[in-house]
Formats: structure tokens, C-alpha cells, sequence
């Protein structure tokens, strides 16, 4: 990494904030921005050519493209002539997901159903344009100032393609294992989609119950408990039927058989949720501002003034720890 080489674009090394293989993480100053931002440091030099041609280009390509309240925001890519590429990012201060259910343990399910909403909308969005994730993993989930979920790492991302009107499927088998859809595992072509939707049951597995679903160190064994379509959830900390029924349903070996996002978003645990949080925010704000400011809003919303809304984006946003793909899955094609 070339500091005097940042520089020359703006942004002034602040300090590093993880390291991996192929790379760093690190936090800068952006002059023109001014605000903190976070620069992944690609060494090309470090990266085979296949993975280099088949995985860093698309990568490249895909985030450029990405515009979501819930997705970590590129703002500019260069490379230097030593080979190595920056990408700048929105700075998320609070880490990642997997780091704050380790210090602060199991969330509240009020708390990890706004999550998981957040994360359900960012992989609908990239769904509606055909990119599939295929490593989603609560490592790859960033936390910003306000605590608003933001997905990160497009390492092994894909744009779906299509012939005679239906997907091809994928045989590259990539991703955390631990995270792994039972198809995958099985080395069956998949549905990119339909795989990060069982990623996603496994997130939110951990985020309610601070513990995966599988013990991933035999792969074989995991693999045989998935297809039974067993999940065992522990008494501490418990959580509702409701979400259970919904974690189930995310885990179901059987692909045509496993919800949908858009489905996901109707179960009676997320509506139920919604509602219990947006009654809680809203009895808040009554207390806070009194009935006066509250019936003084009431009457400028009826004459087409528009109150302040909610906005998850924050005007600070990524760290990501440097994250290495070593822990993934190996490819085979």
C-alpha cells in the first residue's frame, strides 16, 4: 500500500483495520468528501491468474453498479502501477455483524428482525438485477453510526445469465461453509438465488441465537443433517414459533420447497415485528414531543407538508475487516 500514492487522490491514511492474504482494509480521510472512508487494498500480484480474471474483474464490474440504503457504497476504484487496486468505500464504524453478536451476544428479535428486513431488501435488490451474492455470512455484514445493516464483500459475486428464458444454473461452488446451501455442498448445480436465501436463514440463525445451525468441521455429517431437514434450536436463548417456523422454512434442503424473499417478507414473525417497532418508535416520539408538537405535525402532514423520514443511509459509512476467501469453500470450476 502507497500512502503518497492515496494521497494523490484525495484520501490520507488514517489507520489499518484488517489484513488478509491478497490484502488490506484500511481507514483514510477524504478531503473532497470530508469524512472518514475505508480503502480496500487489492494486490493483484498476490491473486492467481484465474482468480484474477474470473472473480477480481467481475467484482469490479458489479460494485460499480450497486446503489442500495443496505449495501456498502463503492466511490471510486483506482490502481496503481505496482498492481495494486483501491476501492474506496462508505465507512461503517460499528464493524461487522458476526463481531457484534460476539461481544454483545443474541439480538432482541425486534432488533434482528430490523436487520434482517434491511438485509432481505439489499438481496431482493440484487436479485431484481440478477447479481447473486454467493457468500453471504454475517462477516460480510457491516453495521453503520446508526446501526443500519450494510452488505459488503463481492468477492464471489455473479451476474446470472439466461438461455431460452431460464437461468443457467452455477457449478462453481463457492462461498463459507458454514454458510453453505445443501446443494451446494452436494456439488449440484444451483441456483445462485436460491442459495443465498439459505445464507440468509443461516445469518439469521445466528443473529437470534448467537450459534450456527450446523457444525461445519465435517461436511459429510452436516451435509446428511441438512437433507433431514433437522434444525435444532437451544432453550437460551429462546425465540419465538414464529421465527422458528420462518428459519426452518429459509433451511429447507428441498430447493423449489425453500421461501422466497419476497415471501419471507409476509410471514407473520416479520409483519408482527414491523408493527411492534414502528408502535414502539411511535409512542416514543409521543412522549418526546408532547401531544401539542404531535397534533402540530398531524396538521402540516394534512396540508401536504412531508415529515422527516427515516433514512438509513448514514452520512458516514465501510469498515470491513480485511476478509480473506480462505475460509471458503475451494472452487472447483
Amino acid at each position: 500500500m502507497d500512502k503518497t500514492f492515496m494521497e494523490s487522490y484525495g484520501y490520507t491514511f488514517k489507520s489499518t483495520l484488517g489484513e488478509g492474504t491478497f490484502g488490506k482494509v484500511v481507514s483514510a480521510y477524504s478531503a473532497q468528501l470530508r469524512k472518514r472512508i475505508a480503502i480496500k487494498v487489492i494486490d493483484k500480484k498476490k491473486l492467481n491468474p484465474g482468480y484474477l480474471e474470473k472473480f477480481l474483474s467481475r467484482e469490479l464490474e458489479i460494485i460499480r453498479s450497486l446503489n442500495h440504503p443496505n449495501i456498502v457504497k463503492t466511490l471510486e476504484i483506482f490502481e496503481s502501477q505496482t498492481r495494486k487496486v483501491y476501492v474506496a468505500m462508505e465507512f461503517c464504524m460499528k464493524g461487522d455483524l458476526m463481531k457484534h453478536i460476539t461481544v454483545n451476544g443474541a439480538l432482541p428479535e425486534h432488533a434482528g428482525c430490523r436487520l434482517f428486513t434491511q438485509l432481505c431488501n439489499a438481496v431482493q435488490y440484487l436479485h431484481n438485477m440478477d447479481v447473486a451474492h454467493r457468500d453471504l455470512k454475517c462477516e460480510n455484514m457491516l453495521l453503520d453510526k446508526h446501526s443500519n445493516l450494510k452488505v459488503c464483500d463481492f468477492g464471489f459475486s455473479k451476474r446470472l445469465t439466461y438461455e431460452d428464458g431460464r437461468m443457467v444454473l452455477s457449478k462453481t461452488f463457492c462461498g463459507t461453509s458454514a454458510y453453505a446451501s445443501p446443494e451446494i455442498l452436494g456439488g449440484l448445480p444451483y441456483n445462485p438465488k436460491v442459495s443465498d436465501v439459505w445464507s440468509m436463514g443461516v445469518v439469521l440463525y445466528m443473529m437470534l441465537l448467537a450459534s450456527m445451525p450446523y457444525d461445519s468441521s465435517n461436511h459429510k455429517k452436516m451435509l446428511e443433517i441438512q437433507n433431514q431437514h433437522k434444525t435444532n434450536f437451544p432453550n437460551s436463548p429462546s425465540v419465538s414459533s414464529e421465527v422458528r417456523d420462518l428459519i426452518q422454512s429459509l433451511l429447507h434442503p428441498i430447493v423449489d420447497q425453500r421461501i422466497t424473499i419476497r415471501n419471507i417478507l409476509e410471514t407473520s414473525w416479520m409483519l408482527q415485528k414491523v408493527r411492534t417497532e414502528d408502535t414502539t418508535t411511535s409512542n416514543a416520539v409521543s412522549k418526546k414531543t408532547g401531544p401539542k408538537k404531535e397534533k402540530a405535525k398531524e396538521e402540516k402532514a394534512k396540508e401536504g407538508e412531508k415529515l422527516p423520514k427515516a433514512n438509513s443511509q448514514a452520512e458516514e459509512g465501510p469498515s470491513t475487516a480485511a476478509q480473506d476467501n480462505d475460509a471458503t469453500l475451494t472452487t472447483r470450476g
